[in-house]
């Protein structure tokens, strides 16, 4: 749980998990997440859909550094019974095409390096809190050789656990890619395991500020910053701006590395949002 642990970690798409909304908090989204993204976030945000009547599926495309991305499914339902809420997802990452060697540093032709985790997660609400797990399969494929390992997340979601002025607060809880390493030909590496924990305070009915704190096996543990304005418009839809600051990203390089922002437009059953 150091810096000194950079680099030792194999399946790191495992990191950054997808959504625009929860990148466009910086990440700050362990008591705000809900609906199907939450699977990848904190599937005890899962239950925040109980007792409903709507299954929700989502779409995720993040554009990364050169030719890479990374891309995600998310289907929840809520079940009959009220209280529980059933969830699957997909995610696809691919690093883009890379040059190989030989031995002898003569060109070998190019591969593509990609990883892939498939996941099954549960969620029950209990009066304010919810509680949720999820299974993941993992796999991932290098010039050739692959490997493959399952891995567990667990959360937890409160609302309205105390108040702070007129606004409430929210805390969650996550644990994330618990499970035995990855080995991919002779190599065999630890997931990258991480512990996140955070509070949303409803500062009045269309602002909201997050504070996290994370805690990942390969890095020094970091705090995260963001912000949410909500405009209501019409009966059932709003828009949103979203802020964020993720200490993490800033490292030693100059300028606001960690800043981040976005918005949203919920047009009660759709929902577009864009995270920079």
């Amino acid at each position: 749980f150091s810096d000194a642990a950079a680099g030792t970690t194999g399946a790191v798409f495992l990191r950054i998990p997808p959504g625009a909304r929860g990148e466009a908090l910086g990440g700050a989204n362990a008591a705000g997440s809900d609906g199907a993204e939450a699977l990848f976030w904190n599937p005890g945000g899962l239950g925040r859909m109980a007792g409903g009547d709507r299954s929700e599926a989502s779409f995720a495309y993040n554009a990364l550094l050169e030719s890479s991305y990374a891309g995600a499914l998310a289907y929840a339902r809520p079940l009959k019974d009220g209280r529980s809420v059933v969830a699957g997802g997909l995610v696809h990452y691919s690093a883009g095409k890379v040059e190989g060697y030989d031995r002898f540093g003569n060109a070998d032709g190019d591969f593509t390096p990609m990883d892939l985790s498939l996941s099954g997660g549960y969620a029950r609400r209990f009066e304010r809190l919810s509680a949720g797990a999820a299974l993941k399969f993992v796999r991932s494929t290098i010039a050739g050789s692959s490997g493959q390992t399952l891995a567990l997340d667990f959360g937890v979601a409160a609302d309205k656990v105390s108040m702070i002025g007129e606004g409430p607060v929210d805390v969650g809880a996550s644990v994330r890619n618990l499970g035995p390493g990855l080995k991919v030909g002779s190599t065999a590496d630890p997931l990258p395991f991480a512990v996140q924990m955070g509070a949303r305070w409803h500062v009045s009915p269309q602002m909201a500020l997050m504070l996290d704190g994370f805690m990942p096996v390969d890095s020094d543990p970091y705090p995260a910053l963001g912000g949410e304005f909500t405009q209501p418009f019409g009966a059932a839809s709003k828009g949103q701006l979203r802020f964020g600051y993720n200490v993490q990203r800033q490292g030693d390089i100059d300028g606001l590395t960690g800043l981040t922002g976005g918005g949203g437009l919920d047009l009660d059953r759709f929902r577009l949002d864009y995270a920079w």
